[in-house]
C-alpha cells in the first residue's frame, strides 16, 4: 500500500505545480501573447521582447467535480462532508485540468510590413484527470437500483510536461488575410498516458457484487518500480526523449466589419525512450471476465455478498483496506519497456468578431482532444481599445461543464513597457466557496507598435 501512496503523492504534486488559462487573453488584440492560441493572428509590433520568466506566466485550477459549499455542512460542533452534495455536482463527465504555460525566453521582430518573425522557450506542462462518476455514485447511494446491470466507468490520467523551442512566422496578404506557421521542437519530462481503462460492477439478484476492470498506462516518471526517486537517470535523459510539433491559424478579414479566426495547435508527439524511466504500469483483478447482454451474464472476478458483511467475516475497514494490497483483490506490475510514443494534446479555436465603432465582439470556441475525449469550451467575449494607452476586455465563458465564469482584462502600454492581465474567472477571489474554476494570466513584456499602428488601431477599435 505505500508504493502507491508514495505514486499518488507524487502525481499530486505534480499537478500543484501545473497551470493553464483559457481564452480571455484571446481576445486582447494588442497582446504579443494572444498568438498563442492562433499564430495567424496579425501581430501589431515592429519587435518584441519578453523578460524572462515574467512575460508570460499562467495559473488556473479547473475542476468541475465539487464546490466546497456543496461538499462542506457546516454543525453546530464540526463540518463535515456531505456525499449527497458531491453526486448533485457530478457532470457527465467530471475532470480536473490543470496545466502550465510558461514563457522562459522570447522575442519577436517585423521582416518589411508583411512579415513577423518570432521565437519563444517554455516550459509547458498538461494535466487530464477524469473520474469515475458511475461508481462514485453507487458507493455513495448504495447498489440497490444497479440489480442485474453493469456498471461501467473509465476513470484515466493524462499528464505531459515538456521544453518547447518554436519559431513562428507569420504572413499579411492585401491587409485582409493572415496566415501563421510555429513548428515546435519538444524535450520531454515526465508523462502519464493511459492506454487502457475498463472498470465494471455487477450487482446480482442476490446483492451479490461482481467486480471486474484493468487499467493500464505507460509512465515516465523518475521513479524505479519500488518508487524510489532517480536522480541521476532522470537528469541524464531529460534530452532524449525529442519530439515535434506545430501550430498553424489564419485570420480573415471579411466585408461590413467581420471576420473569422480558426487556429490549431499542439499537433505532434513525444517518443519516451529512456529505458531507465520507460514503464507499463498495470492494474487488474485476478479474475477477469466479461458482461453479456441478452439476458446471459458471464462475469468473474472480486465477489463481496451481502450475507458476507452480516456475518462479520470483514472484521473493520481497517482489514478491508490492507486486503486491497493483497493479491486476492488485484494485481499490479510495472514493466520496463523500451520506449513509447504520446502524442501530445491537439487543441482547435474558432473565432467570430465583429468591429463595431471602438469595440470588437467576439465568440470563441476551443477544444481539447485528449486521448479519445473532446472537451469544449465557449467564449463570448467584447474589447475596445482606449486612446493609446489602455486595451480592456470583458467575457463569459463554459468550460468544463461550468457556468460561472465572468473574465476580465486590461493590457496597458507604458512607452515601450508592455503590461497586461486576464482573468478568466476574477469573481472567483470573492465567492471561493462556491466556485469551481480560477485562473490568471498575466506578464511584463518590452515591445514597440509602428506609428500608424496606433493610430489605425484605435480609429479601427
Amino acid at each position: 500500500m505505500k508504493k502507491y501512496l508514495i505514486l499518488t503523492a507524487f502525481i499530486s504534486v505534480s499537478f500543484c505545480f501545473t497551470s493553464k488559462a483559457q481564452q480571455s487573453l484571446a481576445l486582447l488584440q494588442e497582446n504579443i501573447y494572444s498568438t498563442n492560441y492562433n499564430p495567424g493572428k496579425p501581430s501589431l509590433y515592429k519587435w518584441h521582447v519578453g523578460i524572462p520568466l515574467l512575460s508570460n506566466s499562467n495559473i488556473l485550477i479547473n475542476e468541475n467535480l465539487f464546490t466546497y459549499k456543496k461538499l462542506i455542512v457546516s454543525t453546530d460542533t464540526s463540518k463535515i462532508i456531505n456525499p449527497r452534495g458531491l453526486l448533485n455536482n457530478l457532470k457527465r463527465q467530471s475532470s480536473l485540468q490543470i496545466h502550465l504555460n510558461e514563457e522562459i525566453i522570447g522575442f519577436g521582430f517585423r521582416i518589411k510590413e508583411k512579415s513577423y518573425v518570432s521565437f519563444s522557450t517554455r516550459l509547458r506542462s498538461e494535466s487530464y484527470v477524469f473520474f469515475p462518476n458511475e461508481l462514485m455514485k453507487m458507493f455513495i447511494e448504495g447498489n440497490a437500483e444497479y440489480i442485474g446491470e453493469n456498471v461501467q466507468s473509465k476513470p484515466s490520467v493524462y499528464h505531459s510536461s515538456y521544453l518547447e523551442i518554436g519559431v513562428a512566422y507569420q504572413y499579411t496578404l492585401n491587409k485582409n488575410y493572415t496566415f501563421g506557421l510555429r513548428p515546435k521542437l519538444l524535450f520531454g519530462i515526465s508523462n502519464i498516458h493511459t492506454t487502457q481503462s475498463e472498470i465494471n460492477f455487477l450487482t446480482t439478484q442476490d446483492w451479490s457484487i461482481l467486480a471486474n476492470g484493468k487499467i493500464q498506462a505507460n509512465t515516465y516518471l523518475p521513479l524505479d518500480t519500488d518508487f524510489n526517486f532517480q536522480q541521476e537517470a532522470f537528469i541524464a535523459g531529460l534530452f532524449k526523449n525529442v519530439g515535434m510539433a506545430f501550430d498553424l491559424g489564419t485570420t480573415i478579414k471579411l466585408p461590413y466589419d467581420l471576420g473569422i479566426a480558426v487556429g490549431i495547435t499542439d499537433l505532434g508527439f513525444i517518443k519516451w525512450k529512456n529505458a531507465e524511466l520507460t514503464q507499463r504500469a498495470s492494474f487488474q483483478t485476478n479474475d477477469t471476465g466479461s458482461f453479456a447482454a441478452d439476458g446471459n451474464i458471464y462475469f468473474n472476478g472480486l465477489k463481496i455478498t451481502m450475507q458476507e458483511l452480516v456475518n462479520g467475516e470483514f472484521d473493520d475497514a481497517t482489514s478491508f483496506l490492507d486486503s486491497l494490497n493483497q493479491d486476492d483483490f488485484f494485481t499490479a506490475s510495472y514493466q520496463s519497456i523500451a520506449a513509447y510514443t504520446s502524442s501530445v494534446y491537439p487543441k482547435v479555436y474558432i473565432e467570430a468578431f465583429y468591429k463595431l465603432s471602438k469595440f470588437r465582439f467576439s465568440v470563441l470556441s476551443r477544444t481539447d482532444f485528449v486521448g479519445k475525449r473532446i472537451i469544449p469550451s465557449f467564449t463570448f467575449g467584447c474589447s475596445g481599445y482606449f486612446g493609446n494607452i489602455v486595451e480592456l476586455a470583458l467575457s463569459y465563458s463554459i468550460y468544463n461543464r461550468t457556468y460561472s465564469n465572468v473574465g476580465f482584462g486590461f493590457h496597458f502600454h507604458f512607452g515601450p513597457v508592455q503590461w497586461y492581465c486576464s482573468f478568466d474567472n476574477f469573481i472567483a477571489p470573492f465567492i471561493p466557496l462556491r466556485i469551481n474554476n480560477f485562473s490568471l494570466q498575466s506578464g511584463l513584456y518590452l515591445g514597440i507598435r509602428p506609428k500608424k499602428e496606433k493610430k489605425v488601431r484605435s480609429s479601427e477599435m
